[in-house]
């Protein structure tokens, strides 16, 4: 150091101020100057712009410690680092909270260098000081903003992990547990298509300020998507968990009032267990995650915890999808084919093709399964073709071995439908099979016409011109509509088989199948029933009208190879399934004293009737579901089950029997209200009179004859009536072509006479009965002189023109010359209706080049 500089370190010298000093003073950066560590870092000097970064003046810092700046914040990390170097007199920048006069924090970066004397010891510090508060400050905003949603001043994602990752080692969490929440809004998706941007912000908010109501100090709510948000609870037990969620649930499930209405929200939850399900923050999301998914699956307002099934689920999907994804490549997937039979006929009337899959290792794969996995990862696309394309082959090869024509039906899903290519991909299959459109039958579920969408009406529409069947599959288990009968040219609709199971056990259920009978019958639609497997489900269907059937009782699903066979072979269904059988009359006796049963027998036997026996109700129902009775005759004291409960349960499952109790006890309440309901025809009393009974129950079967004629009438009619209603359902649909065309042909002619009207040439029309039918801009302009033309009679308005005029069935002549008024002209005749319909004459008049018109 020079002795200029020296004089200006040192203050006490009293020493004139040189050129450095001046500079020293007017800098920006913060000047100290402190003495060595020996004498406790002293302040030596400071420049004016130490001065106003602190706040402090020169009388303030004499002699003081550099330290006090800091005041209560000593312990900061830099300080340590700083009197290190100091002790160890090297250099060293840190970064240090430092306090003005005022109190108010300020980040300063300071960097000191030590000045060492000609002995080689520090006797001296220079410090170098800037202000980075606002460098600070920006990097904590940019911070906080990466880690905060902006919406609502939740966490988001980042925040949330960072919140994770230091709880998850904190020793309490470890001993107390936690829980991890994640909440999806059930109906945020259907909100974002009605309400605006506003009002959906204004939802997130409200949303935000309710869960974090919820929730106590250290726990955190963070918004980690736009319809989803996770919590982290300070509880380690399930009940307590649970009990929280129904808290959190029932907060937002209070009215959200908006500007034009009133929201009600209701959320889906699931949950993983800190340290129970796992330890690592990335594992807790995905089980909340995936404990969420499976909430949602099961409707609305659920919570779910995660259990270690669901990983083994979702290990189990991800194998399959692997798999699914090359099934069509490696051949694993194959078409069966269930026939359907004609209960009028007996005869096989088409059949709908099913997709299988085998895989080598997963075995049989449930169809159920693996189309629902398709249709969520794509692949249904890939299959759907596929399953057209083999059909279309195997079809193609069975009618070359003489196999009896009839339509087979494939199931196309949604998202097949929603394919702009595959009415065309269609095409091409049937172009290279060489297969009649009609011998095809799309299968469209609810879910596919529920949206209505545009794509798809479209689809479908083109489909039908092509003369494709259409049905609509799986009817009433969706969302049932009869506008979809109206909507959509579906020529079947498909009963599910749930509905058939157990419908002679079930009365809703046959009931619900009667009205989409009915329904469908009145629309000139046929109904087939899926999954019938019992001759008591044919016997039920074939009373009830319905037109076709399959199952396992005609038929299962078989090859391509065996289903020709079985066409080729002529197979039916057995006579007594497809057409009334020959009249027996059957009558059932119910009573638990065998001699009672003995002495009715020997009565009746006389009457020729087919008799059954049985010793008790539930012996008596069980004898109903195997054979068909006419009437029923049951005592009414009974044990376990007395006579008119036996019947009314009779009446329920089997409606058409015609009831009558027998009894030598009177009991005329129930009695009473068992004839009120239905459940009896008649209440016998016993001891008997022979002829008296006789005659009541030869009445009873006349009763049953008669609504069993009055059945077999209505059945004749109903089948007239559905040829109707298909025939005129047929009919609306050409004239509704015809429409369509006779509008284009319209808007066609109105097109091509605008267009004649202005073209230069001359052109009229004569009819076959000559009369001017059309005339020209440029033929009026040619031909004033003779008056209003058009609809007039062109022998006597233009006879130059009429007199050569071909006969139909000559060849018109070249142009030739005419004078008309003044003017030489080349008349040019075409007879009309060689491509059309039209007759008559086309006439054009155009200047002759030879001839100069007269002076």
């Amino acid at each position: 150091m020079t002795s200029s500089t020296k004089q200006l370190i040192d203050t006490t010298t009293g020493a004139p101020r040189a050129l450095s000093d001046f500079v020293m003073d007017i800098s920006t950066c913060g000047i100290i100057i402190m003495a060595g560590v020996s004498d406790n870092c002293r302040i030596l000097y400071v420049n004016a712009a130490f001065l106003a970064m602190t706040g402090y003046t020169e009388a303030d810092l004499a002699g003081r410690h550099s330290w006090f700046l800091q005041i209560d914040e000593r312990d900061q990390p830099e300080r340590t680092v700083l009197l290190a170097a100091m002790h160890a007199a090297r250099p060293v920048t840190v970064e240090l909270r430092n306090y003005r006069m005022n109190g108010v924090l300020r980040w300063n970066e300071l960097c000191i260098t030590p000045y060492f004397d000609d002995t080689g010891s520090a006797c001296r510090f220079v410090g170098m000081m800037t202000d980075i508060t606002s460098r600070k400050l920006a990097a904590q905003l940019l911070s906080t903003q990466s880690s905060q949603d902006v919406l609502t001043g939740l966490a988001n994602g980042i925040g949330l992990q960072q919140y994770l990752d230091a709880a998850l080692i904190n020793p309490l969490y470890r001993d107390t547990g936690l829980a991890i929440v994640t909440i999806a809004i059930d109906q945020l998706a259907v909100l974002s298509d009605s309400l605006d941007e506003e009002a959906i912000d204004t939802l997130a908010r409200v949303v935000a300020e309710r869960l974090q109501s919820c929730i106590t100090t250290g726990e955190i709510v963070a918004r980690t998507r736009s319809d989803s948000y996770t919590l982290v609870l300070h509880t380690g037990k399930r009940l307590d968990t649970a009990a929280r969620c129904q808290a959190l649930q029932r907060a937002l499930g209070q009215p959200i009032p908006l500007a034009t209405q009133a929201i009600y929200l209701t959320c889906s939850i699931g949950l993983a267990m800190f340290p129970e399900d796992q330890c690592d923050s990335a594992y807790l999301l995905k089980y909340a995650g995936m404990a969420l998914t499976q909430a949602r699956q099961t409707g609305r307002n659920n919570q779910v915890f995660y259990s270690a099934s669901m990983s083994q689920q979702l290990h189990d999907r991800t194998v399959m999808e692997s798999a699914l994804s090359n099934a069509v490549r490696n051949r694993e997937l194959s078409v069966l084919y269930q026939p359907q039979v004609n209960l009028t006929s007996g005869e096989v009337s088409g059949a709908e093709a099913l997709v299988r899959w085998h895989h080598p290792a997963l075995g049989d794969v449930p169809s159920k399964q693996f189309v629902a996995l398709a249709e969520e990862t794509g692949l249904i696309n890939d299959i759907g073709l596929w399953v057209l394309e083999r059909v279309c082959l195997d079809l193609a090869t069975c009618h070359v071995t003489g196999m009896p024509k009839v339509p087979v039906a494939i199931n196309v899903s949604p998202v097949q439908l929603r394919d702009p290519q595959l009415a065309d991909q269609i095409t091409a299959f049937l172009a290279t099979s060489s297969l009649e459109p009609a011998l095809l039958t799309l299968e469209i579920t609810e879910a596919a016409v529920l949206e209505d969408d545009e794509l798809t009406r479209t689809t479908l529409a083109r489909l039908h011109r092509m003369g494709i069947g259409l049905a609509l599959d799986d009817f009433g288990t969706g969302f049932s509509s009869l506008s979809y009968l109206r909507r959509f040219p579906f020529k079947t609709v498909k009963i599910d088989r749930s509905f058939i199971h157990d419908l002679t056990g079930n009365p809703d259920d046959a009931a619900i199948i009667k009205a989409i009978i009915s329904m469908a019958h009145t629309l000139g639609i046929a109904v087939v029933a899926d999954g019938v497997e019992t001759e008591a489900q044919c016997h039920f269907l074939r009373d009830n009208m319905c037109d076709d059937i399959q199952g396992h009782l005609f038929s299962p699903a078989v090859s391509a190879d065996g289903f020709n066979a079985l066409m080729i072979s002529g197979l039916s269904m057995p006579e007594h399934l497809r057409a009334p059988p020959k009249k027996l009359r059957t009558l059932l006796l119910v009573d638990d004293e065998v001699n009672m049963v003995s002495s009715l027998k020997r009565l009746l036997r006389r009457d020729d009737y087919h008799i059954l026996t049985a010793n008790s109700g539930a012996e008596g129902l069980a004898i109903l579901a195997a054979h068909p009775v006419d009437v029923i005759l049951s005592d009414q004291r009974m044990p376990g089950m007395t006579g008119v409960e036996f019947l009314s349960i009779a009446k329920t499952r089997f409606p058409r029997t015609v009831r009558l109790v027998l009894s030598g006890y009177t009991e005329l309440q129930s009695v009473t209200d068992a004839v009120n309901e239905g459940a009896i025809y008649k209440f016998l009393t016993k001891p008997w009179d022979d002829a008296k009974l006789r005659g009541h129950i030869q009445e009873a079967f006349h009763r049953k004859e008669l609504a069993d004629d009055n059945r077999r009438l209505t059945r004749e009619v109903y089948a007239v009536n559905l040829g109707l209603a298909a025939a005129n359902r047929q009919q609306q649909e050409l004239l509704g072509l015809r429409q369509e065309q006779i509008t284009r042909d319209a808007s066609s002619l109105h097109i091509v006479r605008e267009a004649m009207r202005h073209i230069p040439i001359a052109v009229l029309a004569i009819d076959d009965s000559d009369m001017i039918a059309f005339i020209n801009d440029a033929a009026a302009r040619m031909l004033p002189q003779r008056g209003m033309l058009l609809g007039g009679d062109a022998r006597y308005l233009l006879p130059e023109i009429v007199r050569h005029l071909t006969p139909p069935g000559q060849q018109p002549p070249r142009p030739h010359p005419v004078e008309l008024d003044g003017q030489f002209l080349l008349l040019g005749t075409h007879l009309m209706g060689q491509g059309s319909s039209s007759s008559g004459w086309l006439v054009t008049l155009t200047p002759d080049p030879q001839r100069m018109p007269a002076s």
